[in-house]
């Protein structure tokens, strides 16, 4: 059955024009001559059987038929082209593998072994997600869920990832001239003292590892690991940071753990994956590949 649709050309010249209210200027934006733009606004108008323009010497007014046409007609061309565009982008050879993670695992943690995954696995077309909101998870869309210990989802299959150690560190620069070899835990509170705002804890419990007694955790508090790291590194304090976030910063030398070594927390980090998703080739392979890599 003949579709009644205009040709595509008359329609790109309509919506342009509509936009300039010019044809001149349509054409420039198509790359056409000024003549064949207000041709295929005049085949448009014929196949139509309404004028969609008035012209008035050099000016263009659209018609309320224009107008109303043009309302129905661009949703219509942004369909096709993100339709368009989605086909262009898409890789039907390849099996999406799409990842939730928390964002300071992803950026610590999960990207420096991503590039290992994808150069030994090819045939997945990787996406990684961030994962702001347990609540907001949409297990169809999602294959694996790299989180925080204690989240835990209905329907969903969990292993240990790795445990979390947390260390004190801070900027060479915060000691000036005292000796960073020479400190003890307990020198900590000569300096100010950073936190994490969801983790009012960490000093205490860091303290009771060291078997200190709890001061004073006056200090600024920021939102997220990422800022809390940022500062650390511009001389604001000293900070608890699991080992995942703060270890690149202390082999370049931006960080140094003057405090003693790192400490064991009761928290661990783990890989979910939605019960029906188990026996998915991308989830047991990406599963497989994560839990044994060293």
């Amino acid at each position: 059955m003949r579709r009644y649709i205009p040709s595509s050309t008359a329609l790109k010249c309509f919506e342009a024009s509509v936009r300039h209210l010019s044809f001149t200027r349509a054409a420039q934006e198509l790359h056409l001559t000024q003549s064949a733009v207000s041709r295929q606004i005049r085949n448009l108008e014929e196949f139509l059987s309404r004028d969609l323009f008035i012209r008035l010497n050099k000016r263009l007014v659209l018609t309320s038929t224009g107008a109303a046409y043009y309302k129905e007609v661009v949703p219509l061309l942004d369909s096709m082209e993100n339709a368009s565009l989605r086909m262009l982008h898409r890789e039907d050879e390849k099996t999406t593998l799409t990842i939730s993670s928390l964002p300071t695992l992803a950026s610590f943690w999960l990207m420096p072994r991503l590039a290992e995954f994808q150069k030994q696995h090819p045939q997945f077309q990787i996406k990684v997600r961030s994962l702001d909101d347990a609540a907001k998870i949409d297990h169809e869309s999602i294959d694996i869920i790299l989180h925080y210990g204690g989240d835990h989802w209905p329907r969903a299959v969990s292993h240990h990832l790795l445990d979390e150690k947390v260390i004190a560190v801070c900027s060479p620069n915060l000691l000036g001239k005292r000796d960073a070899d020479t400190m003890a835990p307990e020198s900590v509170m000569d300096y100010p003292l950073l936190h994490l705002s969801s983790r009012i804890n960490a000093w205490p419990d860091w303290m009771v590892a060291q078997g200190m007694e709890s001061g004073s955790f006056a200090g600024p508090s920021f939102a997220h690991f990422h800022m809390l790291l940022e500062a650390a590194k511009h001389h604001m304090g000293v900070a608890i940071l699991p080992t995942i976030i703060a270890e690149q910063s202390l082999l370049n030398g931006e960080l140094i753990a003057p405090f003693g070594a790192a400490v064991d927390t009761p928290h661990e980090y783990l890989l979910s994956y939605p019960a029906d998703k188990a026996d998915l080739e991308q989830v047991v392979t990406f599963r497989d590949w994560m839990l044994n890599f060293h």
